[in-house]
């Protein structure tokens, strides 16, 4: 007799669950804790759609993000560059690293900044990202 009950008492819950006769909020059955199981937390890989300009900051060096705030700051220190972006700024002085490892000259990785500053500016910035972003290539700075 008690599973009788149960049954048509899970029955009319469910009917009053599914029944559209009316727009009145219905009394939903809340699921048990047991059977809730958690969701993986989803990572997804990172999207390279700024092209093959964009370099991301090498955030597996802590010391490189380090390394690229003291760039920007110094950076930030002239004048023409106070208002820069400072996440642009960041990737303009990988890049012009990257362009140094690649065997590229200084006239090649200033040239990188000229499209948003003049040549003085982005030589200037070739040469601050030199020595605190890529030391090991000051032999690259023109004397």
């Amino acid at each position: 007799m008690a599973v009788i009950t149960v049954t048509a008492v899970l029955g009319l819950l469910g009917y009053l669950a599914a029944s559209p006769d009316d727009d009145a909020e219905k009394p939903m059955a809340r699921p048990q804790a047991s059977t809730l199981t958690p969701t993986p937390a989803v990572t997804f890989p990172p999207v390279d759609d700024a092209g093959p300009s964009m370099e991301p900051t090498p955030v597996s060096d802590p010391s490189a993000l380090a390394r690229e705030a003291k760039f920007v700051a110094s950076v930030k220190q002239r004048k023409a560059l106070k208002d820069a972006d400072s996440y642009k700024l960041g990737v303009l002085g990988w890049k012009i690293c990257k362009v140094l490892e690649e065997g590229k000259g200084f006239a090649e990785a200033a040239a990188l900044g000229t499209s948003g500053f003049d040549l003085e500016t982005s030589e200037y910035i070739a040469r601050v990202a030199i020595v605190g972003l890529c030391p090991h290539q000051r032999d690259e700075i023109p004397a």
